[in-house]
């Protein structure tokens, strides 16, 4: 357990749990969101929770910002990642000219990781899990036994053979079905320890992950948990679609479409979880954008923007509750 987690144990103050949802390029909406609790508080993010699970873009978030500087402080803020988001998209995801664009996605992944790797690289270089300022849990489908696999600092720290470097977490955790090769993941010293893909396209929401890691770490205590989505696009589809659909229009609906359905039970479930203890606190910001249906790979400067723009208009409407969560989160408010 992170020494942070055991002095707040240990003062009998409540844990703090953010959650954070897949959604590739959409993320810079749950960036922005933390760039506003920064702002607000003058701290970091693993300064201002203890436990930090996300999935997909989320893990990008949750893995980045708690990554530690050679002050021994975090080094990256929120503000980086959206900067991140504005630029980089490209960079993350990129096309292989050579190749036919009907066929990719098809019989091969869409893009070619290599330009996102060696960003991962540039960012990242060698920090390791275990040195996490705070506890963080990255989700990832494991395929050789078709399981979930929980990437855990505190397992981490407990066992190097379950340390990884950051950078190989975050492509695992990244590595969306259709869009990216698997990654065949070693831990840091040089095990091979299977290939992996994004838990997206079954757990979007990892609300029900961030309680388990929780519950693992300290048991059944009084939490607050934040949880944070990439917004929610899916618009119907007709019985008449869907019976005319084949793979590639499937293809094309399927992350969305699973995202969305997944997030709402996850929510649900997490409120069920929560409700044994009346001095638990839930906050789950989320935004609608059917209006801008971009898919997770949209990487045109105009559209982040408008995300960007969109998110930002949600932290000003939302402007009383963030602040009165900021100081319950900075423990200048008593629950």
């Amino acid at each position: 357990m992170h020494d942070n987690l055991k002095r707040r144990m240990q003062t009998g103050k409540p844990i703090r749990i953010l959650s954070l949802d897949g959604g590739g390029m959409r993320g810079i909406i749950p960036a922005t969101f933390l760039e506003a609790l920064e702002h607000l508080s003058g701290q970091s993010i693993p300064d201002l929770f203890d436990v930090v699970v996300g999935t997909s873009t989320g893990a990008i978030l949750s893995a980045g910002l708690t990554v530690a500087g050679e002050d021994g402080k975090a080094k990256y803020n929120a503000t980086d990642f959206v900067k991140l988001y504005q630029g980089m998209g490209t960079t993350i995801f990129h096309k292989d000219k050579c190749l036919l664009e009907i066929l990719e996605g098809i019989t091969r992944p869409s893009y070619d990781p290599s330009g996102y790797e060696h960003l991962l690289d540039d960012y990242f270089a060698d920090a390791k899990l275990s040195d996490a300022l705070c506890e963080v849990a990255v989700p990832s489908i494991e395929l050789e036994h078709m399981r979930m696999h929980i990437f855990s600092r505190n397992r981490a720290a407990g066992d190097e053979k379950h340390d990884f470097y950051i950078k190989d977490i975050i492509r695992a955790a990244t590595a969306a079905p259709a869009y990216f090769p698997a990654k065949k993941l070693s831990n840091v010293a040089g095990q091979a320890c299977g290939t992996f893909v994004d838990a997206g396209v079954s757990s979007n929401n990892p609300g029900v992950m961030a309680l388990a890691e929780a519950k693992a770490l300290v048991g059944d205590c009084q939490c607050i948990f934040v949880s944070l989505g990439t917004g929610t696009i899916s618009e119907p589809i007709s019985s008449l679609q869907a019976k005319k659909w084949g793979d590639v229009e499937w293809i094309s609906h399927i992350f969305d479409l699973q995202g969305d359905a997944q997030s709402s039970y996850t929510e649900e479930a997490v409120i069920t979880f929560l409700e044994h203890n009346k001095d638990n606190m839930y906050h789950r910001f989320q935004i609608d954008l059917h209006t801008m249906p971009y898919k997770l790979d949209d990487t045109k400067a105009e559209h982040i923007e408008n995300l960007r723009q969109a998110a930002k208009a949600m932290v000003k409407q939302q402007a009383q509750p963030i602040k009165a969560l900021t100081d319950i989160l900075m423990d200048e408010e008593v629950l």
